[in-house]
């Protein structure tokens, strides 16, 4: 690298949020040893792409990812890290021009592992395997979310779940959280950096303190930072129905809109029988309860659901009692995806595979639904005032300023740049199947 001038590093996420927040956390990394951070579709010194493997179509994307940075810049340190890095090292290794493949616990060495790398030592693999996850990794802690106004906190990694369709477990190693006094103390750091919103993420959200010594829980978690008086609000990121207590129900019907009102719930299916060989640890009934406690409970609460379609042996009766299920709750939001063979998954070796066409089929039906419940949800609002956290960026299509209420909900208004990263009071004049739309109301007309 030359001495001339900084040297550079691009930055490529595939996948969740967690994922996401690691980049950031990588980014910070760099930037503290002098790299400057420049888009993936420009030529650097480095390429990291953070990759994921919950699908064969993630697979194949992390791949695609890797090549393009190959070809853009063929003299460049190329690094894979990230979940398919974690189970497939030897995968990412046959591709010609990558020169580091890093497990998840390698992220936190990550610019250390490319300062060191020479000529001679590349390819190299390093990989830490599933038993050896055994703690927390603080050291990747984010301080700044680039051009963003909420910030994610990490507070749990790892699943000891072992779901017959996810590889997951093996990505992502053993229960690990983040101690509680740790939690507030970077919830503490993220409100003086300025964020309005917090949103705690993890693998398995709701086993958050299990394996802490005492052991704690999510709504502990919830709890202490509840209690710091500068927090404007606090999210969840997605959930089992299990984790979804009474207590927390009333907790965020006591506390809104700072404990947000929006629960996304890591569903799967509405038919007992799948959920059993899928290996989930609760009933249709028990996530319907969840959902209609939600709505009774909490008015104008947002609800979002991961689905899978197509898992091995789903038929067409217990598809149907999926999609029944779901069009008679008030789910505003459906996150559809079609199940993917995963090897070293139990459900990989189950008879009867569902074909691709039925399993595309399904997952259309139920994006038209998700459509028509979301449109349904974002109409209510019409008429209304909604309080929206505006993000540090324009909508692309419109130039409009665009927010988020704490249901979830999508806004759209005019406005000046000032109001950027502020919570403004917008009165909703329309709505569509992404959002509402509105103008802002001055302070002092209440």
């Amino acid at each position: 690298m030359s001495n001339a001038r900084s040297p550079t590093v691009a930055l490529y996420t595939l996948g969740c949020r967690l994922n996401q927040y690691e980049t950031e956390a990588i980014r910070e990394q760099f930037q503290a040893r002098g790299y400057r951070v420049v888009p993936f579709g420009e030529r650097a010194d480095v390429y990291v792409v953070n990759t994921c493997t919950v699908t064969g179509q993630a697979d194949y994307q992390s791949r695609q990812t890797l090549r393009r940075a190959i070809r853009r810049a063929p003299d460049a340190t190329v690094v894979a890290t990230g979940c398919y890095a974690q189970t497939n090292p030897q995968a990412l290794l046959r591709i010609e021009g990558v020169d580091l493949v890093l497990g998840n616990a390698e992220k936190g060495r990550l610019v250390e592992y490319v300062t060191e790398a020479t000529s001679a030592s590349r390819p190299a693999v390093h990989v830490t395997p599933r038993a050896a996850l055994t703690q927390f990794d603080d050291r990747l802690d984010v301080h700044e979310f680039e051009g963003r106004t909420r910030a994610s906190l990490k507070i749990q990694d790892g699943c000891d779940q072992f779901c017959t369709f996810c590889i997951i477990p093996w990505a992502r190693g053993r229960y690990r959280s983040r101690p509680l006094e740790q939690l507030v103390g970077q919830t503490e750091r993220l409100l003086v950096a300025g964020y309005h919103e917090i949103v705690l993420t993890g693998v398995h959200l709701g086993a958050y303190g299990i394996d802490l010594i005492p052991p704690r829980s999510l709504i502990e978690a919830v709890r202490a930072l509840l209690r710091l008086p500068d927090l404007p609000r606090l999210r969840l990121s997605s959930i089992w129905p299990t984790a979804v207590s009474d207590e927390m129900i009333q907790l965020m019907a006591d506390t809104a809109p700072r404990f947000c009102r929006y629960v996304h719930l890591a569903l799967q299916s509405g038919d007992d029988d799948i959920l059993r060989r899928m290996r989930r640890t609760y009933t249709a009934d028990d996530a319907r309860r969840v959902v209609e406690r939600l709505a009774e409970t909490i008015p104008d609460v947002g609800m979002g659901a991961d689905v899978m379609v197509g898992f091995p042996g789903e038929t067409d009766r217990q598809f149907l009692n999926t999609y029944r299920m779901l069009e008679t709750l008030p789910i505003s939001y459906l996150h559809v995806f079609s199940y993917s063979k995963r090897e070293g998954t139990k459900a990989a070796s189950f008879p009867d595979q569902v074909p691709v066409t039925v399993a595309q089929e399904r997952n259309a039906q139920l994006r038209q639904l998700s459509a028509a419940q979301s449109l349904a949800f974002h109409r209510r609002f019409i008429g209304r005032r909604v309080d929206a956290l505006v993000e540090e960026r324009r909508d692309p299509a419109t130039g409009q300023l665009v927010g988020l209420t704490d249901h979830f909900v999508r806004v759209r208004l005019p406005g000046d740049d000032r109001l950027m990263n502020t919570i403004v009071t917008v009165r909703v004049d329309r709505a569509d199947e992404e959002g509402v739309q509105g103008a802002s109301v001055p302070a002092e007309s209440g």
